[in-house]
């Protein structure tokens, strides 16, 4: 199965980008971005939120216009409750 082989693919790099995905499996980025959207939508995947570009000259890792996924439910950002505005004070 396709995305039985796109988890596999993101497990052996850790991250990837739909670009790259699809050119491993001899697919579209269109149609790999609707997998990875099903995959998401079952916890196996999550969008990894891009680093700010590194500086370099070659602009290719300009932040906001890279879409990388890696394996995994996305991870569970730590909320301090006693900060939360909403919560009455006793």
């Amino acid at each position: 199965m396709i995305l039985a082989r796109v988890l596999d693919l993101l497990e052996r790099r850790k991250v990837a980008s739909p670009d790259e995905i699809a050119r491993v499996l001899n697919s579209s980025p269109d149609a790999v971005r609707s997998m990875l959207h099903t995959l998401q939508g079952k916890g196996l995947v999550h969008r990894v939120q891009a680093q700010p570009a590194c500086g370099s000259a070659c602009n290719q890792c300009m932040q906001g216009s890279v879409e990388i996924y890696a394996s995994g439910p996305a991870p569970v950002l730590a909320v301090d409750l006693a900060d939360c505005p909403g919560r009455e004070a006793s």
